[in-house]
């Protein structure tokens, strides 16, 4: 198979998989009704990976600087996120979850790889090792193309 096929199969394979991700998020985001979409990534985004910088989220989300803070107000009035500004340089303001938001946190992320495994319950233990090398083999190369 010539490496274009190859491309576009895998490109199929994906466009499959990322459906049935965003089907499983909608989900999640039914379950948490309380939170817009943009709440529930921002939410998403902060319990990943932990404190925040209010600049680090809007890129993490292709947004602006603005629509990022009012969509932290959004969760900080719902007691999800609090800002806490640095000791170092007061116009560096992190982005923390609650103890609540961590639990909406913890739910999510439970859902979440609870689909995954699921996923990966379709391949041998062996399959999956294979399959998760290559995942990071790929993650890497994007990363070092950044």
């Amino acid at each position: 198979m010539s490496l274009e096929n190859k491309a576009r199969e895998l490109s199929d394979c994906m466009h499959a998989i990322m459906a049935e991700t965003h089907l499983n998020d909608k989900k999640l985001i039914n379950i948490f009704s309380a939170f817009s979409p943009q709440e529930f990534h921002v939410l998403m985004t902060v319990g990943h990976a932990g404190n925040c910088i209010m600049s680090d989220i809007a890129a993490r989300m292709q947004l602006s600087l603005s629509s990022i803070t009012g969509i932290v107000d959004k969760l900080e009035a719902k007691k999800i996120v609090r800002r806490v500004r640095s000791g170092e340089d007061r116009r560096i303001v992190q982005v923390v979850l609650t103890d609540e938001g961590n639990k909406v946190y913890q739910t999510a992320r439970e859902g979440h790889l609870e689909m995954v495994r699921n996923h990966l319950n379709a391949l041998s233990p062996q399959e999956q090792d294979v399959f998760i090398a290559l995942f990071r083999k790929i993650a890497a190369t994007i990363k070092e193309r950044k």
